[in-house]
């Protein structure tokens, strides 16, 4: 039977990445199906090959060394946003995990639905989005979520979680399975009082955030108590610090970006910097919320 899916063989990731840092898969797969998605994850487990999913790679630090086994990147995984059901108090709209959150969101603003409105301008796909729970002071997507449907990668059987049956907690969802499309629950509400939510979430991004730069977003979650990650890396006096191609933001401390020439190590040397003088400051130890991938 012929192969239903097609295989790059040592494709460089730093394209793949928003951090634009990476070096090469072993093999690199973009599904534009669920059932090419299935047929990737059943050819890996005959085949004993590790595989690693990457979204819209936002919130992800690839090695300089290149991952190993088979990456699997979802962004092709869409077919549109539609709304699969509606009451006065409620609406049901449906996408695929490789749609872009920002899709998602314009069309809840076309028709006048709310809930989304936090999520203006995070970068990245809709699955990405609900695997790291992704979200700001004014919401997260826990919030809004009906269910899921996803692929569990042992059975290779596709399931449909509902919210009650889902573990959420600060940029983190609990899934071993692979998320395929989900269903968000969004309010009716006044067009004018959306957009202009949306607008306002907009702006403070731009004026508080290196939207432009390259970079995985907020680098370190921030502590449960006391002050967010990126007031003790200001205080600490490291905004506008650099390690080769990599640096500290000077718009906003929680941001490391790639000047244009950063290496996987030169961020990860950074990182560490950041973690140890914050530590010798204020007794605080920073966790990373960007996700590490390969070697």
């Amino acid at each position: 039977m012929a192969q239903k899916f097609e295989l790059l063989t040592n494709e460089p990731l730093r394209p793949y990445t928003s951090f634009k840092v990476g070096g090469p898969a072993d093999l690199l797969a973009l599904p534009k199906t669920a059932e090419e998605l299935k047929a990737l994850l059943g050819y890996a487990a005959q085949q004993d090959i590790p595989v690693t999913l990457l979204g819209g790679g936002t919130n992800v630090l690839v090695s300089d060394k290149g991952i190993r086994g088979l990456v699997v990147i979802t962004t092709g995984l869409k077919s549109g946003v539609r709304i699969t059901g509606s009451t006065p108090e409620k609406s049901l709209v449906e996408a695929k995990s490789g749609e872009r959150l920002s899709a998602v969101c314009r069309f809840a603003l076309d028709h006048s639905l709310s809930g989304l409105e936090f999520a203006a301008g995070i970068p990245g796909t809709l699955g990405g989005a609900l695997a790291m729970n992704a979200g700001t002071r004014a919401g997260d997507m826990s919030g809004i979520v009906a269910d899921l449907t996803v692929l569990d990668k042992k059975s290779l059987t596709f399931q449909t979680l509902e919210r009650k049956n889902l573990e959420f907690s600060y940029r983190r969802l609990e899934l071993t399975s692979v998320i395929v499309s989900a269903t968000l629950a969004l309010e009716p509400a006044d067009p004018a009082k959306i957009e202009k939510a949306f607008q306002q979430h907009l702006v403070l991004k731009k004026a508080t955030q290196p939207v432009s730069a390259a970079s995985a977003g907020c680098f370190f979650k921030n502590p449960a108590k006391g002050m967010p990650a990126g007031e003790l890396i200001e205080k600490a006096g490291l905004k506008g610090m650099k390690m080769k191609g990599a640096m500290v933001s000077d718009i906003h401390a929680n941001y490391i970006i790639n000047t244009g020439n950063a290496t996987c190590k030169d961020i990860l040397a950074l990182k560490k910097h950041i973690q140890e003088t914050v530590f010798s400051i204020y007794k605080v130890n920073l966790e990373p919320e960007v996700r590490m991938e390969g070697e």
